[in-house]
């Protein structure tokens, strides 16, 4: 236990946030007090894990699929994956590959493949300095690692709103309505919404769960200790949240 609490606090989040608390001791002024205040205990509770818990939570609204194909929608005609990032020039494959959220969402998305048969669509760009568009490294990794070929490509979108309005007439053309959404657990409501604006039925496909059903009782006194994995979570929390009030207002324009 002595260990665990040492280790939290003599690495990073743990460490700036005994740094902010001695400054707020050191700093002379009311304002400055109030500033490295509002810092320090923001910081800290983004660092907790019941905190990060607390945020995803009104994320991961969608269950898994079952294991099986029966738990798939009859009226499912395709899988969609969406990308996440890269690692930009990996020495160990000789140039950009997939990170550990897109590899994710690919395994998931081999897996409904083989679980339905239904076809694959991929999509995600990429930015003018990168090479090669995500969905593009994404058909390479499933053709490569799981020997699928995927149905179709897209690869122009740079957010989750051009996912949806660039995929959405590419499927359509091929007489696609209704279609498995695959992306991390916290990040489909947001997905779900735009795919359903450009005309889409959904059925969510998520994966990556942060957090289970009663993660409250599990708690021990480690998940009250700053950690560099909830600070994480606490971001990509905050930034779906952000994300969703940011789509809102821009389908009222």
């Amino acid at each position: 236990m002595v260990y665990a609490i040492l280790k939290s606090f003599l690495m990073p989040p743990g460490i700036f946030i005994l740094m902010l608390l001695g400054a707020f001791f050191l700093v002379r002024g009311v304002l400055g007090r109030l500033l490295i205040f509002m810092v320090l205990t923001s910081m800290t509770l983004m660092t907790l894990a019941p905190v990060a818990a607390v945020l995803m939570q009104p994320l991961e609204i969608y269950p898994a699929l079952g294991t099986d194909a029966a738990s798939i929608p009859a009226l499912a005609q395709a899988i969609v994956i969406l990308s996440a990032g890269r690692v930009t020039d990996a020495p160990e494959y000789g140039g950009d590959t997939l990170d550990d959220a897109s590899l994710r969402r690919v395994r998931y998305g081999a897996t409904l493949f083989r679980r339905t048969g239904l076809p694959l669509y991929v999509t995600g760009g990429a930015q003018p300095t990168e090479k090669q568009p995500m969905a593009v490294l994404m058909a390479n990794l499933l053709r490569e690692d799981y020997g699928i070929e995927v149905a179709g490509i897209e690869s122009k979108s740079q957010t989750s709103w051009e996912n949806a309005a660039y995929t959405a007439p590419l499927l359509t053309q091929n007489g696609i309505q209704h279609i498995l959404l695959v992306s991390d657990a916290w990040h489909l409501p947001r997905a779900v919404e735009v795919f359903e604006q450009a005309g889409l039925s959904v059925t969510p496909a998520p994966t990556a769960f942060t957090h289970s059903p009663g993660w409250e009782s599990r708690l021990t006194y480690r998940d009250w200790l700053p950690s560099a994995r909830a600070f994480m979570l606490s971001y990509y929390a905050l930034h779906e949240h952000l994300g969703r009030v940011w789509y809102q207002i821009r389908s009222w324009e």
